[in-house]
């Protein structure tokens, strides 16, 4: 066995192992990547109450994602079906560009052409064009999942 350390050096080895194990953490995370949606939803579902249609993610470190888009939403007054024909969407806090994958629901609601969604940390904000969508229709949730 060997001798004990003296309490000095004691807390400076603590200090070091310390300091080491937040260098590690430090290195396992990882830096947030911009990525962009585009998609188009316009196979409406009445039975459903959802469009689906096809869309692709690319992000900024060069990976690119072939995406389904399911988009439900409540039609209100003279919103139109819920058909988005061509839609867009920019996320935050991705650090993997699956993260991107998942159910999306809204974290608030703006008077104008973009929607703030939330899926744990990551953020979608999302526009759309088409009949529902110029309409003041919004999605209640929106799935992104690979195809």
């Amino acid at each position: 066995m060997s001798a004990p350390l003296p309490r000095s050096r004691a807390a400076i080895a603590l200090l070091a192992c310390g300091i080491a194990a937040g260098a590690a953490t430090d290195v396992l995370a990882a830096d947030p990547i911009a990525c962009e949606l585009t998609f188009a939803a316009d196979d409406w579902s009445p039975h459903r109450q959802a469009a689906h249609g096809l869309g692709h993610v690319r992000c900024a470190d060069g990976s690119e994602l072939r995406v389904r888009v399911s988009i439900k939403g409540v039609v209100r007054g003279d919103a139109g079906t819920p058909r988005v024909r061509a839609g867009a969407g920019s996320f935050t806090g991705v650090t993997d560009p699956r993260d991107v994958l998942g159910g999306y629901s809204v974290a608030r609601g703006d008077s104008g052409p973009n929607l703030l969604m939330r899926k744990g940390g990551v953020t979608l904000t999302v526009t759309g064009t088409g009949d529902w969508w110029a309409g003041g229709g919004r999605p209640g949730s929106l799935v992104i999942s690979p195809r």
